[in-house]
C-alpha cells in the first residue's frame, strides 16, 4: 500500500487518465476527491470505481478560484488534510492552424489547461506548506516540449509548456518545505476523442506504426507513472518532466 494514510485530490477525474488515476490510488491505500466539471459524469465514475467511505467527489470548474477553495474545504472536512495533488484537467481543441485560431478558442485553451492547474495548486500550496510536505503531479503533453509537423495544436502546445515551467518552478520554490512537484508529458492516449481515429483500420495502422513500441498509450500507461511520482519510490524526483511517448521523441 503505496499511499496507505495519504488523501489525494484528482482534478479532471472523469476522464481517462483521471479515473485510471482514481482507481490506482484508491487501491494503493489513499482516501481520494474526484473534481470534475461535470457532476453527472462524477457519478458514473464513483460508480464506475465504486463507493466507499475513502472516495468523495466534488463538482467544480479548477479555473474559478472560489470553486477550487470549496473543493478544498470539502476535502478538509473529510478527510483533514491533503498530501497528493494531481492535475488532469485539460481540453484539447480541433486541429487547427494557428492563423485560424479564434480569442475564444485560446481563451478556453488558456483558462482549463494553464488556469485550471494554477488554481488547484495555489489552493493546496499554503496547506502543504503547514504541514512540511507535499507532492503536486501535473499531466502536460508531448506537444508542450515538441512543436510537430503536420500537428496544428499550437496553442494547445504553449498551455502543456507552461505546465511544465510552472512544474519546474513550483519545485524549486516550494522544495525547501518538503512539496514536490513533477510532470508528465504524455504523447497519444487512447480516449473518446481519439477512438473515430481508431476505427479506422488505415489510420490506426499509420498512428501505431509511428511509435517504436508500435501501439499508443492507454490510461493505464499514465497512471501507472503517475502512481510512482505519488509515491516514495520517487522521494528524490522533484521538477522533472516524464516524457511517457512511447519512444517517438527519440525519434523526432
Amino acid at each position: 500500500m503505496k499511499l496507505d494514510g495519504k488523501v489525494t485530490i484528482i482534478t479532471g477525474a472523469s476522464g481517462g487518465i483521471g479515473k485510471s488515476a482514481a482507481k490506482k490510488v484508491l487501491e494503493e491505500g489513499s482516501k481520494v476527491v474526484l473534481v470534475s466539471r461535470d457532476r453527472n459524469r462524477l457519478r458514473k465514475t464513483v460508480e464506475e470505481i465504486g463507493r466507499n467511505d475513502n472516495l468523495i467527489y466534488a463538482a467544480a470548474d479548477v479555473s474559478h478560484e472560489s470553486e477550487v477553495l470549496s473543493v478544498i474545504e470539502q476535502t478538509l472536512a473529510a478527510f483533514d488534510k491533503i498530501d497528493i495533488l494531481i492535475n488532469c484537467a485539460a481540453i484539447i481543441n480541433d486541429p487547427t492552424p494557428f492563423h485560424s485560431m479564434t480569442e475564444d478558442q485560446w481563451t478556453n485553451l488558456i483558462n482549463v489547461n494553464l488556469k485550471g492547474t494554477f488554481q488547484p495548486i495555489k489552493a493546496v500550496i499554503p496547506i502543504m506548506m503547514e504541514q512540511k510536505s507535499g507532492n503536486i503531479v501535473n499531466i502536460s503533453s508531448l506537444l508542450g516540449i515538441r512543436a510537430i509537423p503536420k500537428v496544428p495544436f499550437s496553442v494547445y502546445g504553449v498551455t502543456k509548456a507552461g505546465i511544465i515551467m510552472l512544474t519546474k518552478s513550483i519545485a524549486v520554490e516550494y522544495g525547501q518545505y518538503n512539496i514536490r512537484c513533477n510532470c508528465i508529458a504524455p504523447s497519444t492516449i487512447r480516449s473518446p476523442i481519439m477512438e473515430p481515429y481508431l476505427q479506422d483500420e488505415n489510420a490506426k495502422r499509420m498512428l501505431e506504426g509511428s511509435f517504436p513500441l508500435k501501439r499508443i498509450g492507454e490510461p493505464e500507461d499514465v497512471s501507472n507513472a503517475i502512481l510512482f511520482l505519488a509515491s516514495e519510490d520517487s522521494k528524490w524526483i522533484t521538477g522533472s518532466v516524464m516524457a511517457l511517448d512511447g519512444g517517438i521523441s527519440a525519434k523526432l
